[in-house]
């Protein structure tokens, strides 16, 4: 029950700290910065900060061949790409439909594990899972260019779903957290430079204020979420943690009413009871399940 638990809070203060990104995100955007550029300098204060804490704590930051071919492809295949088209999609829908849309997710990691690696869902389960599906949906709203929004938003949440999948099959959760940290910001610098060699995005000279905003993005986003969300998928298991994920969408939410003047309508209200009720059910299963592995 300790790990369950350990695992939940951890999960939960990640999605809370991704939930509050939109936010940072559309202040970096006010200073007429574009995508490639935040993820770019995100990337790299990242992996200054990571690689500081591991050379302050005594960590080396030499990996076998292996864990690098495995950080290369979980970061440009997964958290790198996902966040370059989620960030992206935020220029052409709202966040509240962006993040909903990125929070189907949890659907491809188990149809994934179900299919690909035999994975059981439960009935609690299947019905969080239905249930969730539907208050995404609920938060979509039509505006200009929705189309591509929502194209690249639901593309975000498929390549989340193989970084997520990918990271726990190849046990790349075991490795030390600063230490991955620092490889996935790495390689996910190199992906949005050699980006730019095709098509010229990045922006070299920012404002001081931009600089401390994308500073701030970083360690939300890319060190402190990525460590907690490490922690809980290595303790839940990948097809766990994609639902107690399901908070991020709810921060969100919050944070485009209170901050970003988005629309409260009782769609968004009905959606986010939903995504709670979701939670509720995985939990209870959660909880019967450790307490028939105890039983064992």
């Amino acid at each position: 029950m300790i790990i369950l638990k350990k695992g939940i809070t951890a999960t939960c203060a990640s999605a809370i700290l991704f939930g509050i990104t939109p936010l940072i995100t559309t202040c970096i955007y006010s200073f007429g910065i574009n995508t490639m550029t935040t993820v770019f300098y995100r990337s790299l204060f990242a992996l200054m900060l990571s690689g500081f804490v591991c050379l302050f704590r005594h960590t080396p930051l030499r990996i076998s061949i292996s864990q690098l071919k495995d950080c290369a492809i979980a970061a440009v295949l997964g958290s790198g790409l996902t966040t370059i088209l989620l960030f992206q999609s935020y220029a052409y829908i709202d966040t509240g439909s962006a993040t909903g849309l990125h929070f189907m997710y949890p659907l491809f990691v188990v149809v994934a594990s179900c299919i690909l690696f035999k994975e059981s869902l439960g009935k609690r389960k299947l019905v969080a899972l239905c249930l969730a599906c539907i208050a995404m949906l609920m938060f979509l709203e039509s505006g200009n260019n929705g189309l591509i929004g929502y194209v690249l938003a639901i593309a975000s949440a498929i390549t989340y779903a193989f970084y997520i999948e990918y990271c726990d099959k190849r046990r790349l959760t075991h490795m030390d957290s600063f230490q991955l940290s620092f490889y996935l910001a790495l390689f996910t610098a190199l992906q949005t430079l050699v980006i730019h060699l095709f098509q010229p995005q990045l922006q070299f000279s920012l404002p001081l204020p931009a600089y401390l905003l994308i500073l701030l993005l970083a360690l939300c986003s890319a060190i402190l979420a990525v460590i907690l969300l490490q922690i809980g998928i290595r303790l839940l298991g990948g097809s766990n943690a994609s639902f107690y994920c399901l908070l991020e969408p709810i921060t969100s939410l919050i944070i485009g009413i209170l901050f970003l003047q988005e629309s409260f309508r009782i769609n968004k209200l009905i959606a986010a009871a939903l995504i709670i009720t979701a939670l509720l059910l995985i939990y209870k299963q959660d909880q019967i399940q450790n307490n028939d592995t105890k039983s064992a």
